[in-house]
């Protein structure tokens, strides 16, 4: 259920602040979210019905030009960032039922290059972003055209961390329970949302611990034949403050909301999904502009 592109898009925080020598704190440590808002595009629930193993490759290019306040204005630091990312998600579903409800599992391998230019230093970094993995995912069929979805991700603390720079993973463990709806007409409206707390670890690094949030997702259009036109939207909430030796860092949780169209296509075997998000609003983080195309393949199907 999660794609891992934009850790490195949101790596704009007080590690970038610090190199301006600027003062205040930034949500989540580094500037990171534990799950990068906004890369589920079109796949909100995308669980086939059926036994096998597939493949979900997603390639995203994200920008931003500013750092936001608390407040939601724009910080007076010349700042740029942008990050490309591969991300290949692997899915089993199994032929068995828990609880009335077909399982699954899945792995998520990220890989990001970062470029961050802020105040006419430069930085490029390159490598793979925290691994995904979940053991347990419960669909329930609740009509022939609707379920639900629910399960557990688990964001581990791998990847290509540094804490003296920025980076496009985070250090720390996030638990994640999910959430999900989907309705899909094959020949009319199909919506579906997403809900996804993010629990997270305390940094053994650095013993700084990342504030706990809410992400929401959602995609929406209509299904013309083997075509889909419609948008997409995703939304962050950051609900308690970081803390770092005891004490708590108050007046930077993040939020942001982004929103943008959608184009899909159906080809039977596989499917394409193309996609761009503008960013709205955004506080303590950045306001990131998301360019997404996924292709969804099964490997292997269950006869």
């Amino acid at each position: 259920m999660k794609t891992e592109f934009s850790r490195a898009a949101q790596a704009a925080g007080c590690m970038l602040l610090s190199l301006l020598g600027a003062s205040g704190a930034q949500a989540f440590e580094g500037g990171v979210s534990p799950f990068p808002v906004g890369s589920t595009g079109e796949y909100v629930a995308g669980l086939p019905p059926i036994p096998g193993l597939f493949l979900l490759e997603q390639v995203h290019h994200t920008s931003s030009s500013g750092l936001y306040d608390n407040h939601g204005d724009k910080r007076p630091i010349p700042f740029k960032m942008s990050a490309t990312s591969a991300t290949t998600r692997l899915l089993a579903a199994y032929d068995t039922t828990v609880l009335g409800a077909r399982l699954y599992s899945q792995l998520v391998i990220p890989a990001v290059s970062l470029r961050t230019d802020v105040a006419g230093h430069s930085e490029r970094h390159n490598g793979v972003a925290n691994l995904t993995v979940t053991p347990a995912v419960l669909r329930w069929s609740l009509t022939d055209s609707a379920y639900a979805v629910a399960g557990l991700d688990i964001a581990l603390p791998n990847g290509s961390y540094d804490p003296h720079r920025p980076s496009v993973s985070t250090g720390y463990t996030s638990i994640q329970p999910v959430l999900a709806f989907r309705h899909n007409d094959p020949s009319g409206l199909d919506v579906g949302f997403i809900n996804r707390l993010m629990v997270n670890r305390e940094n053994s690094t650095t013993h700084y611990r990342s504030g706990n949030g809410y992400a929401g997702e959602f995609t929406a259009g209509w299904n013309a034949g083997p075509w889909k036109f419609g948008m997409v939207g995703s939304y962050l909430n950051q609900f308690t403050d970081d803390r770092q030796g005891g004490a708590t860092l108050q007046g930077n949780r993040a939020r942001s909301f982004a929103l943008g169209p959608s184009l899909n296509y159906n080809a039977g075997p596989f499917s394409v999904s193309l996609n761009y998000q503008r960013g709205v609003y955004a506080a303590n983080t950045t306001k990131n502009n998301i360019l997404g195309i996924g292709i969804a393949i099964p490997l292997w199907i269950k006869h």
